[in-house]
């Protein structure tokens, strides 16, 4: 545990590390001449140097707000009626006069009820002078509930006409003037009044909801305040008002913040990037994702960033944005880490680099739609065969998108906005071109584990799988099963399927040390029963270990070793831990000896892994003993049941709704690999069937002769 936790320590430090200076570098990218803009500087109170008038027609947002600011102010305070209230508070009032008429029951010759009252702590907090007291106390107790009755009546009367804070003491006068009008004495009815008031609390509070609502509805009311293109928002000679500059800004016929150099707009936008980047530290560094991305996925990101950030600012002064092939970072973050990572990453990036271009809206949905198709059409390149395909269709998407963005938000179509389109399809061409060639760099310095080496490991000519299948061929039978039912489970959580089947591939290497130690490999003798226990499981619990230094001699990247090393977790090898029990009692057996030496699986596709393992193995045995597979079904859940019970899923991902998923993926596979089959006619029943033909043809040949 204590090595996890430092593991998990320096990873996060290693991180923010990466993150810092992802950050600095942001900053900078943004904040050096953010906009580029040398407009004149114009201020409030100014005289406009020139007239002014708007490019477009567009909407007086500072005129509209405003409107619609005024109209939700006119809505008045509306209240509710809160029941609670007046439950509580006859219930406070009940329970008041319960614990006096408590006390004067349990009341002794020579007692003081006045006394007993004072040394009583009520559950209202009332204070009652003595003649109150006493005269209650002198009344028979009908009279005593009749009083209360009295009391709780006054108390309705008035929360039915409902009251609110502000009419607190009106409330109290109500309740004076009700106790007033009953029949009682003075000091009864100021007794009333002591007790009432006390509990009285308004019933009628403000309705927060239905106000928001109501302003709401008010502000749809207004109509937006058009500003028609070329219409005058300022002439020379005129005051600049804070409502001109305002206009002025927002049509971005100057720029905000000018009076303010460049300082204002590198604050505002470090600030921004603070946040951007304090987001994605919250979803990588919160404690259930604190190993969301491994070390290697990590700086993949990082670098991917970093050079697509660079490239940005050193190509903002290009004629057209579409020049940058926006798409590749998405592209590249899809084929290393994942298309889920990418679609996230993509936002943070298309925004960033919207910042770096001037805060350019058109920019920001064009990196957004082209970031998103480039991050899952790429995944389809794992087969060659889609690369053409797929660098023409991002081209087309490119182009759409670009031409799109530019007739909506400029003022229509003009051959610059051709021009730029076709620049943006030959980005999208030459990105997917990028993407897919820069892999060998990626997996070479970095480790990346991308579809096209994983289907390269999945070769069955690889010299540790040909070896496998010549010298334990049991458990490469074993294991193509196992890669079968764990890339069919994995599919349907959303996994790295290709992952999957690399790993199962490979998980079992470690028995070409001691093949015929493992049933599957087995052809009658067990050598198992020429040793003890103990012996037979050092040697079984050690191929995991032997897998890995195997898989290390053959150069298999760390995420397969990874396979090798936690397909079995800590769990425990129950037959030979129970053969011990029995051969050496209890007391003379260390459980640690039987159990495998871990670590238990750190991913999703690890621990579908394991699980494929177990039940396979579990189910072929069950089927080989005669069960059927409706049998060997239930004790799939069972099994898997086990494995999360003794912890070994702890540290994978998964999801409880998730091992449900597995298991019926599982039964998927397992019913086509033993569905039923049409028994095939026996010789004997053939020849049976052909002397009935005989015997049919020579009747009715009898027949045609009479």
């Amino acid at each position: 545990m204590a090595k996890r936790t430092k593991e998990v320590g320096t990873k996060r430090y290693s991180q923010w590390i990466l993150l810092g200076i992802a950050f600095m570098i942001t900053v900078l990218c943004i904040g050096i001449d953010p906009y580029g803009q040398n407009e004149e500087i114009v201020q409030v109170g100014d005289v406009a140097a020139k007239r002014y008038v708007a490019p477009r027609d567009t909407v007086d947002e500072v005129t509209t707000e405003k409107l619609k600011t005024a109209a939700a102010n006119s809505v008045g305070p509306i209240y509710k009626n809160d029941i609670t209230v007046e439950e509580n508070s006859t219930r406070q009032v009940n329970d008041v006069f319960q614990e006096l008429n408590d006390l004067i029951l349990a009341m002794k010759d020579g007692d003081d009820f006045y006394q007993k009252v004072q040394e009583t702590s009520l559950k209202l907090p009332v204070v009652l002078n003595i003649r109150q007291l006493t005269a209650y106390q002198a009344m028979s107790l009908p009279n005593r509930i009749l009083f209360a009755e009295d009391c709780v009546a006054v108390l309705n009367q008035i929360y039915s006409e409902g009251f609110s804070a502000d009419e607190l003491e009106q409330g109290k006068e109500q309740v004076k003037d009700g106790v007033g009008a009953t029949l009682w004495s003075d000091d009864l009815k100021g007794m009333a009044y002591t007790i009432l008031t006390s509990a009285l609390d308004p019933n009628l509070v403000l309705d927060e909801g239905s106000m928001e609502t109501a302003k709401e509805e008010k502000r749809k009311e207004v109509n937006d305040v058009q500003i028609r293109k070329n219409q005058k928002i300022v002439d020379e000679g005129e005051i600049i008002t804070q409502d001109i500059y305002d206009r002025l800004v927002s049509l971005k016929l100057i720029g905000d913040s000018q009076n303010n150099g460049r300082l204002f707009p590198f604050l505002g936008s470090t600030v921004l990037v603070v946040l951007l980047f304090g987001a994605v530290g919250l979803f990588f560094f919160w404690k259930k994702n604190a190993l969301i991305l491994k070390k290697n996925e990590m700086r993949m990101l990082f670098s991917v960033y970093v050079i697509m950030i660079l490239l940005c600012r050193a190509m903002v002064l290009l004629p057209y944005y579409s020049l940058i092939p926006l798409c590749l970072f998405a592209m590249l973050v899809s084929i290393l880490i994942g298309r889920r990572m990418a679609l996230l990453m993509n936002c943070f990036f298309s925004i960033v680099a919207c910042m770096i271009f001037s805060g350019d809206v058109e920019f920001l949905t064009y990196a957004l739609i082209s970031g998103s198709f480039g991050a899952l059409m790429i995944q389809k390149t794992e087969k060659r065969s889609y690369m053409v395909p797929v660098a023409v269709g991002m081209a087309a998407v490119n182009f759409i998108a670009m031409f799109a963005a530019g007739l909506f938000f400029r003022d229509g179509y003009t051959t610059e906005l051709t021009i730029a389109s076709g620049m943006g399809a030959l980005m999208g061409l030459i990105a997917v071109v990028i993407a897919v060639g820069s892999l060998p760099f990626w997996e070479g310095v970095f480790e990346a584990n991308t579809p096209l080496r994983l289907l390269e490991l999945t070769n069955p000519n690889n010299e540790l799988l040909r070896r496998l299948m010549i010298e334990a061929p049991g458990t490469y039978h074993h294991s193509l099963i196992v890669a079968n039912l764990a890339e069919t489970a994995v599919y349907e959580i959303g996994g790295n399927t290709a992952l999957a089947r690399a790993g199962a591939y490979y998980h079992d290497i470690g028995k070409l040390k001691y093949p015929q130690f493992f049933a599957e490999n087995q052809s009658g003798h067990n050598p198992h029963d020429d040793i003890d226990p103990k012996s037979s499981a050092r040697i079984i619990t050690q191929h995991t270990k032997a897998g890995a230094e195997l898989g290390m001699e053959y150069g298999l990247p760390k995420v397969i070793l990874n396979f090798m090393k936690e397909h079995h977790g800590t769990s425990l090898v129950k037959y030979f831990y129970f053969k011990a029990l029995k051969t050496y009692g209890a007391e003379n057996v260390n459980e640690v000896d039987y159990r495998y030496d871990g670590p238990i699986p750190t991913s999703r596709e690890s621990a579908v892994v394991m699980l494929a393992d177990t039940v396979e193995a579990a189910v072929r045995s069950m089927l080989g003993n005669g069960k059927t597979l409706e049998e060997a079904e239930a004790s799939i859940q069972g099994l898997m049941k086990d494995k999360l019970d003794d912890g070994q899923l702890n540290r994978s991902g998964l999801a409880i709704h998730e091992l449900a998923m597995i298991q019926k993926a599982f039964l998927k596979v397992f019913h086509g690999m033993y569905h039923e089959r049409v028994s095939y006619p026996k010789k004997e029943e053939i020849e049976a069937a052909s002397r009935r033909a005989e015997d049919g043809k020579e009747e009715k040949s009898i027949d045609n002769t009479d």
